[in-house]
């Protein structure tokens, strides 16, 4: 019975996870990738890819059982594969920032007493990427999330985040694995716990009544973590057997040669860029600490050498761009009261609050609108929707006061209504990036969770400090560590709520 589980959950492995290289893909978005690729295309001649042979995977793997969570199912096969024929020329460029950084890594592992093996965690965790972010809060070249690294003493706010910092990041990730593993005593589980968190490996050995094994904990666990065990077999495996397959590291600077600057008055990378044309993704790389375009004043900015001399003769130009840029962002997000109200057919706008069974289409159809508004509306860049989300629809005024009608006989329990809250103002049908903001509710926009949390949609004017003052018990410091963010936020933009049972 328990072999049959692990085949069946290894073909949902296979099936759900093998393909998932967002890492990747974020990795090879960065500069100094991007540079790295471009220049091995113009100077070396494309060679023969040996397809990958994985007969041999468990038994390579296995010396390492001591340490890695060891298997080898068929979702680890296919990264394999993926990895060591389409996706070879950036696994290439992963291998080259692996031993940029590895007398880093290494260094800092055997300064702590910590097994060799592990130097391949941030391989699989970020790609090596310092400027990684995971979709459940987790960020930098070893994915640590905010409450862990305010823990090891990183600095996380509105402006910097330390986890991006290669030095200070390997430290923390050091210390968080030799604590990992004083409380498991067990190499194998501290790796999948700092891989997907205590608490899921916690809940997976709970849900499958304390097994231990790597390939049944894995699959128990939320999505990115289990995308992360099999990505760390591939990846340790290919870079491992490297030779074999014929896989040659392609040399990846990410310590450009650089001068620093310094400004009583806060910068902003954008016009930084444009003043002295410099691609902005070659500064956000070169300061990947630097949560946003800002430079906060007397921050140490790093910048190619040879070009502080030329931004001290232009300082005064870019504080003038600066503010032109300021001034042009404000006009935007504050449109005039005629362009407002004046609306040629009289649209208004209503918030759904999306229940469960909706999707996009039927929501679309329901207000005899298209898909494409709805995202328009909303800036959605795909499809996804959540329960308990709240939309911007734009509709006519009588289905305005058709749902004005439906929603007082649901307040005096005569019948159902369609969850939304109706605007007053009249606009144009399609207003999407000049609409003025409705009134903020009286209550959250939120929407009831089954683990302890209320997801809340952040509007205009949103803080974390106004949001936490609406739920007892609340403080905007517990939201950050819940998300994993900092004092930032954009409207559109979901976050859990912790709340009392």
């Amino acid at each position: 019975m328990r072999l049959f589980i692990v085949f069946a959950c290894s073909i949902s492995a296979g099936l759900s996870s093998a393909q998932s290289l967002w890492r990747l893909d974020s990795l090879v978005a960065t500069w100094p990738v991007r540079t790295a690729i471009e220049e091995s295309r113009r100077t070396h001649r494309p060679g023969v890819v040996r397809a990958m042979d994985t007969r041999g995977l468990y038994a390579s793997l296995k010396p390492m059982s001591q340490v890695l969570p060891v298997f080898a199912d068929s979702a680890v096969d296919r990264y394999v594969n993926l990895l060591g024929e389409p996706r070879r020329e950036d696994l290439r460029a992963a291998l080259g920032l692996l031993e940029e950084y590895a007398p880093l890594i290494d260094g800092e592992l055997l300064r702590n007493g910590l097994p060799k093996e592990l130097r391949y965690l941030p391989l699989a965790l970020s790609c090596m990427n310092t400027m990684a972010a995971g979709r459940e809060g987790g960020a930098g070249m070893w994915m640590l999330s905010y409450p862990v690294a305010v823990r090891y003493g990183l600095r996380i706010d509105e402006v910097i985040d330390e986890r991006r910092d290669p030095r200070l990041s390997t430290m923390a990730a050091a210390r968080w694995l030799k604590d990992l593993h004083a409380l498991y005593n067990d190499w194998p589980t501290a790796v999948m716990a700092f891989s997907c968190g205590p608490a899921n490996v916690t809940r997976a050995k709970e849900r499958l009544k304390g097994e231990s094994d790597p390939r049944l904990l894995h699959l128990q666990v939320t999505k990115e973590g289990r995308d992360a065990l099999p990505l760390l077999m591939a990846m340790t495996y290919l870079a491992t057997q490297a030779e074999q397959f014929s896989i040659a590291p392609i040399h990846v600077s990410p310590f450009e040669p650089a001068d620093t600057i310094r400004s009583p008055k806060e910068l902003r990378i954008t016009a930084i860029a444009a003043a002295q044309g410099i691609a902005k993704d070659r500064l956000r790389a070169m300061n990947p600490t630097l949560c946003s375009d800002r430079v906060p004043a007397y921050h140490a900015l790093l910048i190619p050498r040879g070009e502080r001399l030329r931004y001290e003769a232009m300082a005064d130009s870019v504080q003038r761009l600066q503010q032109w840029l300021a001034e042009t962002e404000r006009k935007a997000s504050e449109p005039s009261e005629d362009v407002v109200a004046k609306g040629p057919d009289g649209r208004e706008a209503i918030y759904y609050r999306v229940r469960s069974g909706d999707y996009l289409g039927r929501i679309a159809q329901r207000f005899n609108v298209k898909v494409s508004q709805v995202k328009t509306w909303n800036k959605m860049k795909s499809d996804h929707i959540d329960v308990g989300e709240e939309l911007v629809i734009w509709v006519t005024p009588s289905q305005r006061t058709r749902f004005e009608k439906e929603k007082e006989k649901s307040e005096e329990g005569e019948g159902p209504t369609d969850q939304a809250t109706v605007r007053t103002e009249a606009v144009a049908a399609s207003p999407a990036p000049t609409v003025k903001p409705a009134p903020k509710p009286t209550t959250a926009p939120a929407s009831k969770s089954d683990d302890g949390f209320t997801w809340y949609t952040v509007r205009k004017g949103d803080s974390l400090y106004g949001i936490a003052k609406r739920y007892p018990g609340v403080d905007a410091d517990s939201l950050m560590r819940v998300n994993g963010i900092g004092a930032g936020i954009r409207p559109g933009q979901r976050i859990k709520v912790p709340v009392k049972p």
